[in-house]
């Protein structure tokens, strides 16, 4: 690992003189930022709604999709003369955008865009672009934001972040010379071992970060590691966790360990830097000179202060693909309030996490991320948490126990949980060793699929039931050849059609031997599946889960496997 550079260095030298090669204007784009900080609330409204004005001219003007869109719903681009009109624009999806295509680029010539993405941790990535003009204020809106923090320009940073897969050597090596030159230290969140970590101590030790930056789940990890091995000597001067909701629990736990104060920021893949703590760490100063920003509440009105609403972002540095009015799926508070730092950007007094991070019950009770953090400290013993909600009647409660954990505890729990949620409410508990994070290296707390649909995972069709033992263990007996043909595993619960008298089972499997044709039906289910009988047998998973796994076979009267109903690409037909 090579040495650090001096911070002045990167400063004063390499920095200039990248931008002069570069000649992309981003210094200036920085003082210009800056200036904007301490502009009088007046100022700063009427230059957002300037440069709002001239992005809604543009996409009415040059991108087929918007043009459609003003044409559909009857508006006209001089009419929206306030907030109040703006709210008459539809919202933007992901879905929207997607079926859009290259209709929502626009055609202005010469106008070029760079390609990016999302990450798709809870779901299909979104592909997207981005203005080639607008990297210089993207960059210069995340400079201006560290130094809120006190960090400028060559200042160590060390990011325990998520990683690109499948980009070529030459693109690696291109980012880690930039880094270098930055003096920047990238560390993976994607996998975090004992041995990893402790590998990470050794760089971080000899890089001594003036910032570390990281998912809050991950440098929360990493902390927990640090504290158990009483590891004491890593001092960066500032955290920024972002890319997640920082709980109150791990920012404490952080501050403790690295005895540095950490800052929340929230950005996003589509915008970059989006809102930020300031040194007061009083809330998020939104840039909206970069930025239309507003967060409405369910209902489509905008929230009032203290109250919760989802983020809704028009971003006006990117007139390539215009994002108008777009839902982030992310949850705020707006506040009032004016913060004692002197900046005249409006505050959201937090993030609240994703749109999907509530738990709700029939009744229409709700319980955010607030809720299940404090209540996980209800009670001594959990190292990490879950909350998994797959229809409104209940949760299970995902959790990896520590030293002090008794499962006399789980009746607290659930107490608590049902006093919150109606005492109709179910709470299943999961023990487990660990909890993994997902593929974007973030750590999900809440877990909520109440929006993904049940669907066939497995059919097996037209199966002879060739034997009956009511007086045995509930279930169906099926070859074990079958199974692994259908993708359906021993004690699985299947759904049993009945295609003689119209009866619908469901119970679960045993596995039979392989390749002998056996399907045998025992126990209560015998009571209305004979053998004899014509049966299909069908498996579900959840839609998030079943990308390329439908598996729907036919066998003979003999039971044998005879072809795939639906053929897959790469499987054996």
């Amino acid at each position: 690992m090579l040495p650090p550079l001096p911070p002045w260095a990167v400063r004063k030298v390499i920095y200039p003189f990248l931008r002069r090669l570069k000649g992309d204007g981003l210094q200036a784009c920085v003082e210009e930022l800056q200036s904007h900080e301490r502009l009088s609330q007046e100022e700063l409204g009427n230059l957002q709604w300037s440069r709002l004005e001239r992005f809604l001219k543009h996409v009415e003007t040059n991108v087929p999709y918007y043009k459609d869109l003003f044409k559909q719903t009857g508006l006209r681009v001089e009419e929206i003369r306030s907030p109040v009109d703006f709210l008459n624009i539809p919202l933007l999806t992901k879905e929207r955008i997607r079926a859009a295509g290259r209709q929502i680029v626009t055609e202005e010539p010469g106008r070029r865009g760079v390609p990016l993405s999302t990450s798709g941790s809870t779901g299909e990535p979104l592909y997207f672009d981005v203005d080639t003009a607008a990297g210089p204020p993207r960059r210069a809106c995340a400079i201006r934001s560290f130094r809120w923090m006190g960090i400028d320009i060559g200042d160590r940073q060390a990011r325990i972040w998520g990683t690109y897969f499948g980009v070529s050597f030459r693109a690696r090596m291109t980012e880690a010379l930039r880094d270098y030159a930055a003096n920047i230290l990238q560390l993976s969140a994607f996998k975090m071992s004992d041995e990893i970590m402790q590998d990470y101590v050794a760089r971080l030790r000899f890089f001594k970060p003036h910032l570390l930056i990281g998912f809050p789940s991950a440098l929360t990890l990493f902390a927990e590691f640090c504290k158990s091995r009483r590891i004491t000597d890593i001092r960066p001067g500032s955290i920024l966790a972002s890319g997640e909701k920082i709980y109150d629990h791990q920012e404490e736990l952080l501050e403790d360990v690295f005895k540095s104060k950490v800052y929340e920021g929230y950005g996003t893949n589509e915008f970059g830097n989006i809102a930020h703590e300031c040194e007061e760490r009083n809330g998020l100063h939104m840039c909206t000179d970069l930025f239309y920003l507003e967060v409405l509440h369910e209902s489509g009105r905008p929230a009032e202060p203290g109250e919760i609403g989802e983020i809704v972002v028009t971003d006006l540095t990117n007139l390539y693909m215009p994002f108008l009015r777009y839902r982030t799926g992310d949850l705020a508070v707006p506040s009032d309030r004016t913060c004692p730092c002197g900046r005249t950007f409006p505050l959201l007094d937090r993030i609240e996490g994703r749109t999907f991070d509530v738990v709700v019950s029939p009744e229409g009770k709700s319980a955010g991320g607030f809720f299940w953090t404090f209540l996980s400290r209800a009670v001594p013993g959990i190292a990490r948490f879950q909350i998994e909600q797959r229809d409104r009647s209940g949760i299970v409660f995902r959790l990896v126990p520590g030293p002090e954990w008794k499962d006399e505890y789980k009746a607290t729990l659930e107490q608590k949980i049902k006093a919150n949620m109606g005492e109709s409410f179910r709470v299943d508990f999961d023990i487990v060793d660990d909890i993994p994070q997902a593929r974007s290296g973030k750590f999900r707390f809440i877990v909520s699929k109440i929006e993904e649909r049940l669907v066939v995972k497995s059919k097996i069709h037209k199966a002879y039931v060739n034997g009956e033992e009511p007086d045995k263990v509930d279930g169906i007996v099926i070859d074990e050849e079958l199974l692994d043909l259908a993708n359906i595993a021993p004690c699985e619960r299947v759904l049993i059609v009945d295609n003689d008298n119209g009866a619908r089972v469901e119970t679960f499997v045993r596995k039979g031997k392989k390749g002998m044709g056996e399907i045998k039906i025992t126990g209560a289910a015998a009571k209305q599946v004979h053998a004899g009988d014509e049966i299909i047998i069908m498996s579900f998973t959840w839609s998030e889960e079943t990308e390329a796994q439908f598996k729907n076979i036919l066998v003979d009267e003999n039971n044998r496997f005879v072809r795939y109903l639906i053929e897959i690409a790469g499987e054996k037909a």
